[in-house]
């Protein structure tokens, strides 16, 4: 067997026929062609395509023609062209048989690579095709979002803090070594909130530590509007970061963080909820118990909800008390509902101790007790003017029963 390398710099193939060569590669198809119009065949008999290592490719080929008198026989070709080319058909390298680099850590992530060897006799050219693959690769990354930066009223600002490292697997091995690509390999983190489709922004990434203002990002309005919406809703957004470094044609994700906004957190919730609990047990007592009041009262709560949509609390509680008067104990349990500013509650009662039930038929005629505002501090009311022309700033507040 003969291995030619002729140090002759070849002549490419024509373009319709590599194109045609090409189509039957993506196919998955190994193409062999050979000189045709002559009674003797030209045909490349033998390729040998040597790895060494990633990043060195060593390509010898064997041609042969077969007569009609003669038979087969090998023969050097006038000249050979070796051509290697990427997952976008684009030249690596063209030039003769022999050893060459690759540059393997510029190319993706088993990256799907062609090689052709074309050799010319005379007018007959024979050309064999040989499919090969960089090398796996991916990215492991450090990722830190803050958001939202600076001003945490809005949601313009946004600090991306990545370190990325690459790595490809050892050659003819199972582990990973770090690589450094001559060029940058690129980097971005797609912001979008949970359940909007419209809301997604791309902020490419630069630096290791790095401030954007989103309202130079197209997609910002989408963005924020979704937060907006989320936030009346259900009183919350997550959103959602995820960086992507492009190890291939298609970008990859790598890391991905999640921030969750909320108007308010679950404990601040709970706390005005029982701030609004007592504040509205204390108005269902003096409701019943009028000037004598009570020595003492407690107050449980059985079950509590919030919803963000209608900014409304509803809590299911009990009441216990010592009546001022003739110090008997008295128990109710009822519903109150009321918006997050203290507006329009009501309780509602569902069942009472026979005391009790006695005192609410004779102080209320309905099961269903408006309350006033719960949140008086938080009003602004006009002043009133008395008979007598004068401003009373105390507010007049009404009970109102239904």
């Amino acid at each position: 067997m003969q291995f030619v390398t002729p140090h002759r710099s070849a002549i490419g193939i024509s373009r319709a026929i590599r194109a045609g060569l090409h189509a039957a590669w993506a196919a998955g198809l190994i193409i062999v062609i050979s000189g045709c119009g002559s009674p003797d065949r030209f045909a490349v008999e033998d390729l040998a395509v040597e790895r060494i290592g990633w990043d060195t490719l060593d390509v010898a080929a064997r041609f042969t023609e077969a007569g009609r008198v003669r038979g087969i026989s090998d023969v050097i070709p006038d000249l050979i062209n070796v051509t290697l080319f990427d997952e976008s058909y684009d030249t690596l390298y063209t030039g003769p048989l022999g050893r060459f680099a690759l540059y393997d850590e510029n190319l993706g992530n088993a990256e799907r690579l062609l090689l052709e060897v074309c050799g010319y006799l005379g007018t007959r050219m024979a050309c064999q095709q040989q499919s090969l693959m960089a090398s796996p690769k991916r990215a492991q990354a450090e990722f830190e979002i803050t958001f939202p930066f600076q001003d945490t009223t809005s949601y313009e600002r946004v600090l991306v803090e990545s370190r990325v490292l690459l790595e490809r697997q050892v050659h003819d091995g199972e582990g990973w070594e770090r690589f450094e690509p001559s060029g940058r390999r690129e980097i971005f983190v797609d912001a979008w909130v949970d359940g909007a489709e419209t809301s997604h922004m791309r902020l490419p990434v630069s630096r290791r530590e790095q401030r954007f203002i989103l309202t130079r990002y197209a997609g910002y309005r989408d963005f924020r509007y979704a937060i907006q919406s989320s936030m009346l809703d259900v009183d919350s957004a997550a959103v959602h970061f995820d960086l992507y470094v492009r190890l291939s044609n298609e970008a990859m994700p790598v890391e991905s963080r999640e921030v969750v906004l909320r108007a308010k957190s679950s404990g601040e919730r709970e706390a005005e909820m029982q701030t609004l609990v007592e504040r509205a047990g204390g108005q269902v007592l003096d409701a019943l118990e009028g000037v004598f009041g009570v020595r003492r009262a407690y107050v449980f709560i059985n079950d509590w909800s919030y919803t963000a949509l209608d900014r409304l609390y509803r809590a299911e509680f009990e009441l216990h008390w010592q009546s001022g008067f003739r110090g008997s104990w008295s128990d109710l349990t009822g519903e109150m509902q009321v918006r997050s500013d203290g507006e329009l509650g009501t309780f509602t009662l569902i069942r009472a101790s026979e005391r009790a039930q006695e005192r609410w038929d004779q102080r209320l005629d309905s099961p269903v007790l408006e309350l006033d505002h719960l949140f008086p501090e938080l009003q602004v009311l006009p002043p009133e003017v008395d008979e007598d022309g004068e401003e009373d700033t105390a507010p007049n507040q009404r009970r109102r029963r239904r």
